[in-house]
């Protein structure tokens, strides 16, 4: 412990020394200082490569748990199964293998992959294929559109995921990663949606699990040789170079449709946003009401509902040529009005707020009750609380030596612990004076308070004035 302490104050002492801040920063960011060994690495690598035995039974139920998390559209359940997938362990296996020239374990960590998910493919297919819920929820839906955003996932998460794996203490980032890349729920998306003959959705949802898995195992690739992990294996200079060709052309040919589709995702909620600013300037139009709308934006087609007078061509057309002006020239615009007479918009405006004002006055009414009942408990409590400044007064008269009088309503401490009824009021009376005072005085005290006060306990104290 003491070795750890002293290599990490290593860096503050350069800088409290005034050496190069260049080289304190470096050592900051020196992903060496506390590598576990390589062996040690290497040896955590292909355990997790392993596709017998206990991965295969924890991939099953793996999936089986993604399965019904997305089929009853659970967060949590999800949650749940990315956790305890073993996924992750070939896809960092063939990033490590690429990275340490390691051929075998490259083979052996693709096949298991594929072996992985095939299964994870089937068992997926066949529960939804007899899964009673038929409906695609959001769980389900959010999982079709992978973009730009889903690469960059990846890859952090990746970069996470080998750093913290090559650290000697265990770390608890291996479990964020596996939450955030979500390698499991895209399969099982895949399989409902070939249970369901909905292949665009099946295509959308495979295209996302091969995002994660390439940049998963290519910033594995990058942060070991950033690393400087030893080789295990030794090939010619051809395959070296035919590795890093067939590695760029993967990262590239992934990379650039998901480019595409990012900027047609951005290009989908800017026509959303445009849409709804448009709208939002009829609000006050006097030729209809906006009662529904329906923006599609992948189609770039704006359908609303309306109220109001059907015979207005010009709307659609004011309607177009705004959405031109946005640079949304090849948008359809689809009107439709409610009923088959036109509607006087002027006077539905006014009943409308005829009626909200009618709501607002009865509210203002029975708020005013509420504040006349309030003044007059208030008034009624000033009513039956005694003038304390009168009290003060008269008692400074018959104790003139008294230094400072004191006047406070509290309450007596119950008798019992599980006392349930509430403490009794009482008024409190404090006088502090430099001489004691005699006995009999402070008896006709307490009586004329008595008297003053009928109808409240009184407890009087005295103290000595230092």
């Amino acid at each position: 412990m003491s070795d750890t302490i002293n290599k990490a104050a290593a860096p503050d002492s350069v800088d409290d020394e005034g050496e190069d801040s260049g080289r304190g920063v470096a050592v900051l960011f020196d992903l060496r200082r506390d590598l576990d060994d390589p062996d040690q690495i290497d040896a955590n690598v292909r355990d997790g490569v392993g596709v017998a035995g206990t991965n295969l039974w924890v991939l099953f139920f793996a999936i089986l748990v993604a399965s019904v998390g997305l089929n009853v559209n659970s967060t949590a359940v999800i949650i749940g199964a990315m956790l305890i997938s073993p996924l992750m362990g070939p896809i960092l296996g063939l990033g490590y293998g690429l990275a340490v020239q390691d051929m075998r374990l490259i083979r052996c960590a693709l096949r298991n992959l594929l072996i992985f998910t095939a299964i994870s493919l089937v068992t997926s297919t066949l529960y939804f294929a007899i899964s009673p819920l038929r409906e695609m929820g959001t769980e389900l839906m959010a999982r079709t559109s992978p973009n730009l955003w889903d690469v960059l996932i990846a890859f952090f998460g990746g970069s996470a995921g080998i750093i913290a794996l090559t650290r000697r203490s265990i770390s608890n980032v291996v479990p964020g990663v596996a939450i955030a890349t979500a390698l499991m729920p895209p399969l099982c998306t895949v399989g409902f949606s070939i249970a369901r003959g909905n292949w665009n959705h099946a295509g959308g949802a495979l295209y996302l699990f091969v995002i994660n898995g390439v940049f998963i195992a290519f910033a594995t690739f990058v942060f070991v040789k950033l690393i400087r992990l030893p080789l295990r294996g030794a090939v010619s200079q051809r395959t070296r170079m035919g590795a890093r060709l067939l590695t760029t052309l993967t990262v590239l040919g992934v990379l650039l449709p998901s480019t595409y589709l990012a900027w047609r995702f951005v290009d989908e909620q800017r026509f959303v946003r445009t849409a709804n600013d448009l709208l939002a300037t009829f609000n006050h139009d006097e030729r209809f009401i906006v009662l529904d709308r329906e923006i599609d934006p992948s189609t770039r087609r704006l359908a609303l509902t309306l109220s109001g007078d059907p015979q207005n061509p010009a709307l659609e057309r004011e309607l177009t040529a705004r959405l031109a002006e946005a640079g949304y020239a090849d948008s359809r615009i689809q009107l439709r009005f409610s009923g088959g007479q036109a509607l006087d918009v002027g006077s539905l405006k006014s009943e409308l707020q005829a009626g909200v004002l009618s709501q607002l006055s009865r509210e203002s009414e029975g708020l005013r009750a509420q504040l006349r009942t309030a003044q007059t408990q208030n008034a009624a409590l000033r009513a039956a609380t005694p003038d304390f400044a009168q009290l003060i007064r008269e008692l400074q008269a018959q104790l003139p030596q008294a230094s400072e009088i004191a006047i406070g309503v509290g309450a007596l401490a119950p008798q019992t612990a599980d006392a349930a009824s509430a403490p009794p009021a009482v008024t409190l009376v404090r006088v502090i004076q430099r001489t004691p005072l005699p006995k009999s005085e402070r008896e006709r005290i307490e009586r004329w308070l008595a008297v003053r006060l009928p109808e409240r306990a009184v407890r009087l104290s005295y103290e000595k004035d230092l």
